[in-house]
């Protein structure tokens, strides 16, 4: 099949883990021998370089973004109209080129949402890879389609798309394609927080990268090392992230120190520092940031992975990780990652923004050695089951029955391990 891909972000210029799975699930459609393109925006990471082999070579970064350095842009309107114009033609030129097949949409958060109306009208099929809740502030980040919200505005808005030729509403975006939701939490917060309905829809879970993370085998011997108290924190430097109460926590965990690694808002770096220094814990809080081939020895060498998100993550991928990598986790479980997470069988789980009750379940772990053993051979097994092989099959048959119209039915929900 011929495949373009549509997404606001794309590695090597991305700060999460939801665009390496991106990349990984469309690197291996290129293994599989299908015809893979990319277009995507012109996000740049600062002193970061295009990758040198990209996926068929063949990675368009075209599309304006209504986003720039984590701040939401808002122009004026005729930036707006030439914005809105520029996009259309990139992505009509891009469809000429790749002839696809079928869309693969991930992630359209602060791009011009109107392009999948433009996909609709070419009537190509279409599947969307909902990796986390765009569908519901992707309207609002979307600087042009938000203009025309208000039912007043109609009459103007109607005149703007005959002048401009640029549509004005949204199309019905749950009936435009088939969606892939990540977890029942972002297909639940989909279905409650928008208009519209998802008739063809599945869940397909995400998975980790087994070649650099590679799992043991459940019975394996395990690593005896002595406790050291050294934690780490991986994943975007976001406030929604609570590394704030990973930082707090080691107030109550004499000793122990956290290591920070990850990228994003640097204003948060500066907040996360400056609580550090007030607390009189910079010494044994250290920032830094590594790519994901080099994350698996920093999971090794630490005795715990703090995940300590405090609002609903779509997903989450970190805890796996780290569980592949026989690091315990402790999290909050919010979100998509409580699917997965459980209490005592693979991660130790505490409340939201509680620093004390962080700090007592690392305390556990210190002194428990049979948990800590317990907590990695149930880890092992949960990583085991969620690779991105898995997600990469399951998202080949929708895409291939996506464009036969689904001949043999809607594919099943990935399941998740018990």
């Amino acid at each position: 099949m011929r495949v373009l891909a549509l997404t606001n972000m794309y590695p090597p210029h991305s700060y999460g883990g939801y665009e390496l799975s991106c990349s990984d699930v469309l690197r291996r459609f290129g293994e599989k021998g299908h015809d893979v393109a990319v277009l995507t925006t012109t996000v740049r990471k600062p002193g970061v370089d295009d990758a040198h082999h990209e996926p068929s070579d063949r990675v368009r970064r075209e599309l304006l973004m209504y986003w720039d350095d984590h701040v939401l842009v808002s122009p004026a309107i005729h930036r707006r109209v030439a914005m809105e114009r520029h996009n259309r033609k990139v992505l009509e030129e891009a469809l000429a080129d790749a002839r696809p097949d079928v869309v693969s949409v991930w992630n359209m958060g602060g791009v011009s949402l109107g392009l999948l109306g433009l996909v609709a009208e070419r009537r190509i099929p279409m599947v969307l890879i909902i990796e986390d809740d765009w569908l519901v502030y992707g309207p609002l980040l979307d600087a042009w389609s938000r203009l025309w919200k208000k039912p007043y505005i109609l009459p103007l808005a109607r005149l703007v798309t005959a002048m401009s030729g640029l549509p004005t509403r949204l199309p019905d975006l749950g009936a435009i394609g088939a969606f892939c939701f990540i977890s029942a939490t972002t297909r639940r917060t989909a279905q409650d927080n928008t208009p519209w309905s998802f008739r063809t829809s599945g869940l397909v879970y995400l998975g980790i990268e087994a070649s650099e993370f590679p799992v043991a085998p459940r019975d394996a011997p395990l690593d005896r090392r002595a406790w050291r108290g050294e934690l780490v924190y991986v994943g975007r430097l976001d406030r929604r992230k609570g590394i704030d109460t990973a930082i707090a926590a080691l107030a109550h965990l004499p000793g122990a120190t956290l290591r920070v690694i990850g990228a994003g808002d640097l204003s948060v770096l500066a907040e996360l520092e400056a609580l550090a220094r007030r607390l009189g814990l910079a010494d044994r809080v250290t920032f830094t940031s590594a790519e994901r081939r080099d994350l698996a020895k920093a999971y090794r060498i630490a005795d715990a992975c703090l995940f300590p998100s405090t609002w609903p993550e779509p997903f989450g991928l970190v805890p796996l990780e780290a569980m592949a990598c026989d690091t315990p986790v402790v999290a909050t479980g919010t979100g998509g990652s409580g699917e997965y997470l459980r209490h005592e069988g693979n991660c130790l789980l505490f409340p939201p923004g509680d620093e004390r009750a962080l700090a007592a379940a690392v305390s556990r772990l210190a002194v428990d050695d049979r948990l800590r053993a317990n907590l990695v051979r149930g880890g092992r097994g949960t990583a085991a089951a969620l690779n991105t092989d898995g997600l990469s099959d399951l998202l080949e048959t929708w895409h291939l029955g996506a464009i036969g119209g689904f001949p043999d039915g809607i594919p099943g929900d990935r399941r998740l391990p018990d």
